[in-house]
């Protein structure tokens, strides 16, 4: 039997997926409220924004709502999120005049999870 028909195997993937998404939502939403107390800046409000939108992908996914609400909820949260913060370490990069502060495969790879997870939120 194929794994996309076994019942089990949907299950513990749906579950991974939404731990993963809650992980990342919940790691970034701490990372935001951590910014906000050194300072206000909109793109810690944007980050905040963009790790609750990531957030309510979860309850999304589980209860099984209608359309692809998981995926694109996940999708505008992650997007949100990657822009708060490569807007944030290019303001860190320039405000130092260090460019060694800026990681762009620290954005990429954050990025390409979004990706990941928006792919994978489709197919479950």
């Amino acid at each position: 039997m194929p794994p996309e028909n076994d019942l089990s195997f949907l299950v513990v993937w749906t579950l991974t997926v939404c731990a993963l998404a809650l992980v990342f939502g919940l790691l970034h939403l701490i990372a935001g409220i951590s910014a906000m107390a050194k300072g206000y800046r909109p793109s810690q409000t944007a980050m905040l924004i963009g790790s609750l939108t990531t957030l309510a992908a979860v309850p999304a996914c589980i209860c099984g709502w209608p359309g692809d609400l998981d995926a694109i909820s996940m999708a505008v949260g992650g997007g949100t999120v990657c822009g708060a913060a490569f807007y944030n370490g290019r303001r860190a990069m320039k405000e130092a005049g260090d460019k060694r502060l800026f990681h762009p495969t620290h954005h990429i790879t954050r990025l390409a999870f979004v990706l990941v997870l928006v792919m994978n939120f489709i197919r479950v």
